[in-house]
């Protein structure tokens, strides 16, 4: 599984070593580091590090064995990405609709509309995190309930 961590440095020598340590004896493996030295606050620097854990448990030790060396864990941020194709029959608020998928940590990869306003319907290629499909289908689901609409998801 792969993550994005973002830790709270603080500026000292050696201290993003004893972090890549934890990650290294749990099975990560780093993929890359983003240390922000410009955006020092309170003497600690944002780190972001991207890494591939063999599974979930793996990740949680990572992270225990990180804040145990007194580093702050800021968050861990899945980087798995599911992408499904909805359809929704009915006349709808797009930029609303646009909103609320975007709110959720999603986005849209494609979207078309045919019918014509008689019968509009909208498909949808969205690209979110994985984890996140259900609350999304659930929202949206709400959304097209709202303008009487239907909305068809895959599986």
């Amino acid at each position: 599984m792969r993550v994005r961590l973002t830790l709270a440095l603080y500026d000292r020598p050696g201290v993003l070593l004893r972090a890549l340590q934890e990650i290294a004896v749990n099975g990560g493996n780093i993929i890359s580091i983003i240390h922000r030295r410009d955006r020092i606050t309170s003497g600690y620097v944002p780190v972001s590090i991207n890494v591939e854990f063999p599974d979930a448990a793996s990740l949680d030790r990572a992270k225990m064995g990180i804040e145990g060396a007194g580093i702050p864990v800021i968050e861990a941020e899945t980087l798995e990405k599911a992408i499904t194709t909805m359809i929704i029959v009915g006349c709808v608020d797009v930029e609303t609709l646009l909103k609320r998928v975007q709110e959720l940590g999603s986005r849209v990869a494609a979207l078309s509309m045919t019918g014509g306003a008689a019968s509009p319907c909208l498909k949808l290629v969205v690209e979110t995190p994985s984890g996140k499909l259900r609350p999304l289908v659930d929202v949206l689901e709400k959304l097209a309930e709202e303008w009487n609409a239907l909305l068809i998801t895959e599986g």
